[in-house]
């Protein structure tokens, strides 16, 4: 007590008002004038032509654009406070945004080739409330960057100082499948701050693009434009006949044909391993404290964060060149994540998480990602598909071939019947490779599904991360006596993978149903 009887004014640390980048005025300009670009073109062709009517139309545009560019940069400001982060913008009409550091699950930053020469990003902030950032700053410098993530995860730790549990006890006085922030933070302390967890070689990168389909992009690209400049009705045939030599001989065209075909393949390969350069170019995957950071980029670069904890879903994915090789590719998915978005932070952070790495490393990767995670596809005890499941589909792929003839010999009599003819064993052996390619298995962490036949893919969720499971039977299955079990988080979408395990034994699906819902049960998140 003070001398007056009053209690000592306990004055609060002042808390630090951050503004965006001087640069923020360039970036919102040039974006304002990329949103614009119809007007800018007038502006210009009319200047050419002595016109000055467009330019003040052009003008008329700009103007409001650009000053608004100039008052958002002026009034922009943000900072943490009280366990949030704060951002406001506005003079008259005035917009305070308040993002509790709880929530904030990611600050991810972009960078093209003018951000780098400036020494400044495009930051978004993440949270796992939805799959849109929940702010969105253009731009700040790297220091500014740096200096807001340690305000913000430090802010994090303080308001949360309980412990982060998973699993259930094993009786012997540890936790089965331990994963806390308290031992985290007891790691951290005993080790370095920031670890190298994978960097991948060009030599991988090149790899991986060679196993792509990528270049596939560049067929739309030149049929689109051929669609767009009739470019068809511009080449003339007959003149390109001409050209050639007279009674060519029939192999001699094969060839030909055939090695344009290897040329044509070769040039989309060459296309997708200059895309995975491009994008994943100084790949780097490091673990600071409990944080697993991505960065990547060649032309545009770009770094990710994925908190360790917020993990819910694992999915390898591998082709058949991939196997041959003996490589594979990692997507995970957190919670808020979603499909189909374009962003590059957001995509790398969860689609292309690992674009490539050695089957060698993949468990000591995988262990990263989840410290409890033993990752041994050769020991996960696979259940079977129901006794008749291939039956069933080989069945399914005669009819759709029988379909298929009666349909071809009403159009084109009698021919038309050797389509069913053709595709009868072409659909048998994918029902066949297909219906065995699907195994499922149930691990101490979780559940495994695997599935595909040229892209195999072999996911897992885990126990504490379950938001469902579902015991679905259709019509045809209690025919059958199968049912399909679903096992569903709280972000299935980028790993384009999901654990429904179809063509189960019914008894089989029915008891894995009420064992993984008493183990998702135990094995739920506990603060304390």
């Amino acid at each position: 007590m003070s001398a007056s009887g009053l209690p000592p004014v306990v004055e609060e640390p002042v808390e630090r008002l951050h503004r965006l980048h001087w640069s923020s005025l360039l970036f919102d300009a040039l974006s304002q004038i990329r949103s614009l670009v119809v007007p800018a073109i007038f502006a210009l062709l009319g200047a050419a032509r002595g016109d000055s009517f467009w330019i003040y139309i052009s003008l008329i545009f700009l103007g409001p654009a650009l000053l608004y560019s100039v008052f958002r940069y002026a009034t922009l400001s943000f900072r943490i406070s009280h366990g949030q982060l704060v951002i406001k913008q506005g003079l008259i009409f005035r917009n305070v945004r308040s993002v509790p550091v709880e929530r904030i699950q990611n600050i991810d930053f972009v960078q093209n080739l003018l951000h780098r020469a400036l020494g400044v990003a495009e930051v978004r902030v993440e949270t796992a409330a939805g799959s849109e950032p929940e702010a969105t700053l253009r731009v700040l410098s790297l220091e500014q960057v740096e200096r807001l993530r340690s305000e913000v995860f430090e802010s994090r730790h303080a308001a949360e100082p309980r412990a982060f549990n998973v699993g259930v006890s094993d009786g012997v006085g540890l936790e089965a499948g331990s994963f806390s922030e308290e031992s985290s933070a007891t790691q951290a302390a005993n080790s370095p701050t920031t670890s190298l967890v994978l960097q991948i070689p060009l030599s991988w990168l090149i790899y991986a693009g060679l196993a792509s389909n990528r270049g596939t992009i560049l067929i739309g690209v030149v049929a689109g434009s051929i669609y767009e400049f009739k470019l068809f009705k511009r080449l003339d045939i007959e003149k390109f006949a001409d050209w050639l030599p007279q009674n060519l001989d029939h192999w001699f065209l094969a060839g030909v044909v055939a090695l344009g075909f290897l040329v044509l393949l070769l040039i989309l390969r060459m296309v997708s391993v200059a895309w995975y350069i491009l994008r994943f170019s100084n790949y780097r995957l490091e673990r600071r404290n409990d944080d697993l950071r991505v960065s990547c980029g060649l032309t545009t670069k770009v770094q990710a964060t994925v908190p360790r904890r917020r993990v819910q879903f694992i999915s390898v994915h591998r082709n058949l060149l991939m196997r041959f090789w003996r490589l594979a590719s990692v997507r995970i998915e957190t919670a808020g994540s979603g499909a189909g978005h374009d962003d590059a932070s957001k995509s790398v952070s969860s689609r292309w998480f690992i674009p490539v790495v050695t089957e060698d490393r993949l468990a000591e990767v995988l262990r990263e990602i989840r410290p409890d995670l033993v990752w041994n596809e050769n020991e996960f005890q696979f259940k079977p598909m129901a006794a008749r499941a291939v039956t069933r589909r080989v069945r399914f792929a005669v009819l759709v071939s029988l379909v298929f003839a009666a349909v071809g010999f009403f159009v084109w009599k009698p021919w038309g019947a050797l389509v069913g003819a053709i595709l009868l064993p072409i659909l048998v052996l994918a029902a066949i490779l297909s219906t065995r390619a699907l195994q499922y298995a149930r691990t101490e962490q979780g559940v495994v599904f695997r599935s595909g036949v040229l892209i195999r893919k072999t996911s897992m969720t885990f126990f504490e991360k379950i938001q469902s499971i579902e015991f679905q039977q259709s019509p045809l299955d209690r025919r059958w006596g199968m049912a399909k079990l679903s096992v569903d988080t709280a972000a299935a979408g980028p790993a384009e993978h999901k654990i429904e395990v179809p063509l189960l034994d019914a008894s089989l699906a029915m008891n894995e149903q009420v064992e993984i819902k008493q183990l998702a049960a135990m094995h739920q998140p506990v603060y304390r």
